[in-house]
């Protein structure tokens, strides 16, 4: 009974953990024969980062960091956004980007030849931590846009729902390792629907 009682916990938490993909609007078979597409990420200044707004979690880190160093504030917000071009967005696309590599995806951030768009929008992310004796993964809920820029017409949208991170020591790459999962098995589900 007990080892029933065990896997069962270990069953649920996976399913708890597992990452979700929906089609919430549109069709994906509009997005048939696209290879190339302009990448935009979108951090919006209200979503939340663990149980606070980003603007409350930004603030208590920067004092945390300041009190512990004059001047350390700064430069932990300096480091909080730059992870967003270090981390986030490269690995999202080098992801992406290899497992079409076949179809002859071309996706990158100003991608002017491009005739779609796809908005990554980052709703909600968990930072997770790691401080030696115990540690939490981080995660990431993210919104995907497909628009057509010359019309301007949104052709389809999806949700990533807890693409896992790691709980490595560096923010940035605990994060960033989310993005690249979620690019990952973005793609593979793209590929799974014949959507591409």
């Amino acid at each position: 009974m007990k080892k029933l009682l065990l896997a069962l916990a270990i069953f649920l938490s996976i399913q708890l953990s597992a990452q979700k993909i929906k089609l919430v609007s549109g069709n994906s078979k509009a997005l048939k024969g696209i290879s190339s597409l302009d990448i935009k990420f979108v951090y919006p200044e209200n979503m939340h980062v663990g149980k606070m707004t980003q603007k409350a979690y930004i603030a208590k880190h920067m004092k945390a960091a300041e009190e512990k160093t004059p001047g350390a504030g700064e430069k932990w917000k300096k480091s909080y956004y730059a992870d967003r071009e270090e981390h986030f967005a490269p690995k999202f696309t080098d992801l992406f980007n290899n497992v079409l590599e076949k179809k002859g995806m071309d996706a990158r951030e100003n991608n002017e030849s491009a005739a779609y768009q796809m908005i990554v929008k980052t709703t909600f992310m968990e930072p997770g931590f790691n401080i030696g004796i115990t540690s939490r993964p981080a995660f990431v809920n993210l919104e995907i846009t497909f628009v057509n820029k010359k019309t301007g017409k949104e052709v389809a949208k999806y949700t990533i729902t807890r693409s896992p991170g790691t709980a490595y020591y560096d923010m940035g790459v605990r994060v960033g390792e989310a993005y690249a999962k979620g690019a990952k098995y973005f793609a593979k589900y793209l590929l799974k629907k014949k959507a591409l």
